[in-house]
């Protein structure tokens, strides 16, 4: 009696993980067809019943259609936390890490990825281990990171990053002549705008013209050709920093800390965030940079003279706003 029911455990057990993958393929068909809301609860129901690997599929895909960037966060970080060892272990920490990096929370991002060694199976690990390593300034992990992207569209993004990693170590010289060669290449228009910025920096004035100029045409529409485009129209009259109160110039002379509330490569969700701050801490701004091709927008308040401080201001503000936040150093004006 005892070894048939056994059996039959054993035989139900295989039932359910049939009945699991069935559901997954089902959600897949499903998410093909467009029917998204069908195929995630489908993919609840996988989830319940799976083990192993299919559980970590079915949590897997449905990140993938959850409309909450939380929800999706929760379950990456189940995955990588329950299954680090199956298929999907190292995908969730990648797609983990791109959440934290697009937060500006770096160091999370890095950790993530280098604790799962989700680069020694995918270019596009190393590629964001390598720029969540130059946003917290560890240059020579960042150049380590990026040096192992060799092939396909990702060796472009790196050769750009381990040039601006050059450039923040202090090696201007060797980042001017990677921007040289890959403007050459014309395979990056920020390459190419950095390539013109070494230019005049070194008193070509001329020849950084005829780059913006180049660029402008080459890449019309991208971040770098509007920014290329300013810097051929005539220089507008200076104007007076405007003040706060108590006479304190409201621009930094490119020192000091800030707070950040999010990154997005979207203006639209930026805006949308800086909106809800803005109704209590009108001094929210949004700060723009050139990173690897995009131009990303991000959410900020304050400038505070040591880390500390932000730190304080960040908190106070996070509990009022019910928001997460990251403390920034302010970066001098290029």
């Amino acid at each position: 009696m005892l070894t048939g029911a056994l059996a039959l455990a054993a035989a139900g057990a295989t039932a359910a993980r049939d009945d699991a993958g069935d559901l997954i393929r089902r959600a897949r068909r499903q998410a093909a067809s467009g029917r998204f809301a069908d195929a995630e609860s489908t993919l609840v129901a996988a989830e319940r019943m799976a083990r192993g690997d299919e559980r970590a599929e079915a949590m897997y895909l449905r990140a993938g259609m959850v409309r909450s960037t939380r929800d999706a966060q929760l379950l990456y970080e189940g995955i990588v936390a329950e299954f680090p060892r199956s298929k999907w272990g190292q995908p969730a920490a990648l797609e983990l890490a791109k959440i934290h990096f697009a937060m500006g929370r770096y160091e999370l991002a890095r950790d993530v990825l280098r604790d799962s060694n989700a680069c020694a199976s995918s270019d596009e690990a190393c590629l964001f281990e390598g720029l969540a390593n130059l946003m917290v300034r560890d240059f020579a992990a960042a150049m380590q990171s990026l040096d192992r992207v060799r092939r396909g569209r990702y060796r472009t993004w790196a050769a750009v990053a381990m040039a601006e990693a050059e450039s923040e170590a202090g090696r201007r010289a060797e980042a001017c002549d990677e921007y040289e060669s890959l403007t050459r290449a014309r395979v990056s228009p920020t390459a190419w705008y950095r390539y013109a910025e070494c230019l005049e920096e070194a008193g070509d004035r001329a020849g950084a013209r005829r780059q913006y100029e180049a660029l402008e045409q080459a890449f019309a529409q991208t971040p770098e050709a509007v920014r290329a485009a300013s810097k051929l129209a005539p220089p507008e009259p200076a104007e007076p920093a405007p003040e706060r109160e108590g006479g304190e110039a409201a621009i930094p002379p490119g020192k000091g800390y800030t707070v950040q509330f999010g990154s997005f490569a979207d203006r639209a969700n930026a805006i949308k965030l800086a909106s809800k701050i803005k109704k209590m801490y009108p001094n929210v701004r949004i700060d723009s940079e050139l990173i690897n091709y995009r131009e990303v927008f991000r959410v900020r308040c304050g400038y505070y003279a040591s880390r500390g401080e932000a730190q304080s201001a960040g908190e106070e503000m996070s509990r009022r706003l019910e928001e997460p936040f990251t403390v920034m150093p302010v970066r001098p004006a290029p």
